[in-house]
């Protein structure tokens, strides 16, 4: 597993946005056909509204994107983490 990076949000809104951002990344390097699941997350308001919900209850929220033998998993977890993915003391 490599870790491609993180943000400090404070809010599930603020995460969420972060997670779509990166989304459209990732988005970005794959063929049309596999995009096509991770364009539509970027505008599902349903979809984001369970995922915030979920935030707000303390449940990490993942968006799992599988290409071949390769995964995305952009999460957001609520608690207190350093940007290198570890959790803080």
């Amino acid at each position: 597993m490599l870790w491609l990076g993180g943000q400090v949000c404070w809010t599930p809104e603020q995460a969420l946005a972060w997670i779509g951002w990166r989304a459209g990344h990732v988005a970005d390097q794959l063929d049309d056909q596999l995009a096509r699941p991770v364009r539509a997350w970027i505008h599902d308001h349903v979809e984001h509204q369970r995922a915030s919900g979920q935030l707000a209850r303390g449940i990490t929220y993942s968006l799992v994107v599988c290409d071949g033998s390769v995964q995305f998993v952009l999460a957001a977890t609520p608690g207190a983490f350093d940007l290198d993915g570890d959790s803080a003391p």
